[in-house]
């Protein structure tokens, strides 16, 4: 399943799969577009892939959740070529937010750690 349109995510060549119920993944492959000038995926480009799938994590058809906050820990670079997968979890539901975490893998290697929180509001017709 196909998450909801995403712009960013769009520009950068990520896409959101497996998306709803508090869980969602993101995958992308580095490119030299991603880059930072030590040759490896830029910290910026990682963060970004992660808060995709937490945001995708956040909303479903019940739920608009507003990411408003998100802390990452760089565990090991990735370079071109790496097919990452970033994959969010609710962690902890709370009253009118959910806690999530955020790894993200290439082949099955941790590459970075993402921990973040989304007010959770009741959807719109």
């Amino acid at each position: 399943m196909t998450g909801p349109r995403d712009a960013y995510a769009g520009t950068l060549r990520v896409e959101v799969v497996g998306h709803g119920g508090g869980h969602a993944e993101a995958r992308v492959t580095v490119t030299e577009a991603h880059l930072n000038p030590h040759g490896t995926a830029h910290g910026a480009f990682l963060f970004s892939v992660a808060g995709i799938a937490l945001a995708a994590a956040a909303n479903d058809a019940e739920h608009s959740g507003v990411v408003s906050a998100v802390q990452i820990d760089y565990v090991r670079p990735a370079r071109p070529g790496d097919a990452l997968v970033a994959e969010a979890r609710v962690a902890e539901r709370l009253a009118k937010e959910d806690l999530f975490v955020v790894r993200v893998t290439h082949d099955g290697e941790l590459v970075a750690r993402a921990t973040g929180r989304a007010n959770r509001r009741v959807r719109r017709p």
